[in-house]
């Protein structure tokens, strides 16, 4: 496993950090290397919706939605992952979040196609969408309407959401390791990732083994400063994720699968998705 560099993420207030975290990188994934296992039975996995509660120091602190399956997408198969995300009731009296991520990817080539996140936070707009135009070698991004095009080397891509869920079929047995390259705003990082051991855990559909999968940097640190990432799955033939847990400078966050979902959490109306409104702007000098 070769891994360099550290990826620079901005993480925002306790019961936004989940939606932050996923709508600020974008993915590079080079040809994995599995070192201890074959890989998962399907390419991709489609399911849901499912919905996960989010925790901050035991208490719940916002919900989640995450849901995935095949549609045509620029006359092509392609999966769609959609993550949807608010905070709880108690944080929405301070600090109000709501957001929808989306991302479409191509069925053949496990590639990106287009990457969209829509936030709203404390009532301040966040839009961000990616295209990747892979014959012309570009990448399109839109930020906070800041529109521009980057070069792009036109290898396998996959943002955020894509990334966790291919990353779940590629996991092997314990010990085993698979090498993922993350690729922020400022340059492509290598990354490995590692297959822990079983661990057994009181789920949603009772007492279950889960196996660990920790993407690691060199430093060790997923996160900007300090912290770690890692997502728990049943090591069967689903591979589903009951656990997401970050590990911050200001405390642990947690996703825990609570069940099938009745819909996104999304609480903002069509009106209001509709409608713009304030939007937010690049800080001077922030990595997003």
């Amino acid at each position: 496993m070769s891994v360099t560099g550290r990826p620079r993420l901005v993480i925002g207030a306790a019961s936004a950090v989940l939606i932050m975290v996923l709508a600020t990188v974008f993915v590079y994934q080079a040809e994995p290397q599995s070192s201890g296992g074959p890989e998962g039975p399907a390419a991709f996995p489609t399911e849901g919706p499912y919905h996960y509660k989010v925790e901050y120091l035991g208490i719940t602190c916002g919900h989640m939605t995450l849901e995935s399956h095949l549609e045509e997408f620029e006359n092509r198969p392609a999966y769609h992952v959609v993550m949807t995300a608010c905070n709880s009731k108690f944080f929405n009296k301070i600090y109000r979040v709501d957001g929808r991520i989306e991302s479409w990817v191509d069925a053949k080539t496990l590639s990106t196609l287009a990457y969209e996140s829509d936030i709203t936070e404390k009532g301040r707009r966040k839009i961000r969408s990616y295209h990747i135009d892979y014959e012309k070698g570009v990448v399109r991004a839109d930020k906070y309407g800041n529109v521009k095009t980057v070069p792009y080397e036109g290898e396998a891509a996959l943002d955020p959401l894509a990334y966790v869920f291919r990353g779940r079929m590629l996991a092997g047995g314990p010990g085993s390791t698979f090498d993922l390259n993350i690729l922020t705003d400022h340059g492509v990082t290598e990354t490995g990732t590692e297959v822990g051991e079983l661990k057994r855990f009181d789920t949603a559909d009772g007492k279950k083994d889960l196996l660990r999968v920790q993407p690691l940097t060199a430093d060790g640190e997923m996160f900007d400063r300090a912290g770690e990432f890692i997502y728990w799955i049943d090591p069967g033939v689903t591979r589903k994720l009951y656990r997401l847990n970050f590990k911050l400078p200001f405390g642990r966050l947690q996703a825990k699968y609570t069940g099938p979902a009745d819909g996104p959490v999304d609480r903002r109306t069509e009106a209001e998705k509709a409608d713009p409104g304030p939007t937010i702007e690049e800080e001077s000098g922030r990595p997003h």
